[in-house]
């Protein structure tokens, strides 16, 4: 029953994410003057939530693995990639006018960072597990420190290059929704191929996303929405 449960609720998720990546379509004359069209940002920023969710799932089960205990992996991880990737996020500015360019080089370091996992991260682990906890858990810290970095730039340099106004809303609800979608869809693949394979989903997401960065806008994909 375990895989239909997350089957459905996949499903669920899914549905709810679709009815919101379809939003910009009742936007008419307002979305169609922006451009070409918000596939691009659609792609981006559901490659975003879906991926960030995926690594941050990897990196839980296998600290929790490497730490021999749960409770433990799950708060060093969550607690690394959120300061780690708020960092990131930080130097985000300096990239102004260079959003292009902040995002290839996070992208590449992600793609890079999860090939290296896949190819020897379980060797690694198995020859450290004698190693004291404290040593062990600075070992996980070290490990997603330089991903968790990278991954903190792709979101605030994907809303610089779209502007400001009513789009702002739908990048981050897009974003959001397919973070919920995330956990199902890698709980299934997890038990279909095993937690590399979540991690390989990260990484075609992440290549993904450098190559579906927005372009420059003349003009947002809704005008800006000033407050009364």
């Amino acid at each position: 029953m375990g895989p239909l449960v997350n089957l459905a609720v996949l499903a669920q998720a899914v549905v709810v994410a679709l009815l919101l990546l379809a939003v910009p379509l009742l936007g008419g004359r307002r979305f169609r003057a922006g451009g070409p069209g918000a596939l691009r940002p659609a792609a981006y920023f559901a490659a975003l939530g879906v991926g960030f969710l995926c690594i941050e799932i990897f990196l839980i089960e296998r600290a929790s693995f490497y730490l021999n205990d749960r409770t433990t992996g799950f708060a060093l991880v969550l607690s690394g990639m959120l300061v780690c990737s708020g960092a990131g996020s930080m130097l985000a500015g300096r990239f102004e006018g260079r959003e292009r360019r902040g995002v290839v080089l996070a992208g590449l370091v992600v793609v890079a960072w999860c090939a290296l996992l896949l190819a020897g991260l379980q060797p690694f682990l198995l020859a450290t597990l004698d190693l004291p906890f404290v040593a062990r858990e600075g070992i996980v810290l070290l490990a997603l420190a330089p991903a968790s970095v990278a991954l903190g730039l792709p979101f605030p340099l994907g809303l610089a290059r779209m502007g400001h106004g009513g789009f702002l809303p739908w990048a981050w609800g897009l974003n959001g929704a397919f973070s919920v979608v995330a956990t199902p869809l890698a709980t299934l693949i997890a038990t279909e191929l095993g937690y590399d394979g979540v991690l390989l989903l990260a990484l075609v997401l992440y290549g993904s996303v450098v190559v579906s960065f927005p372009p420059i806008r003349k003009n947002p994909l809704w005008p800006d929405i000033t407050s009364a």
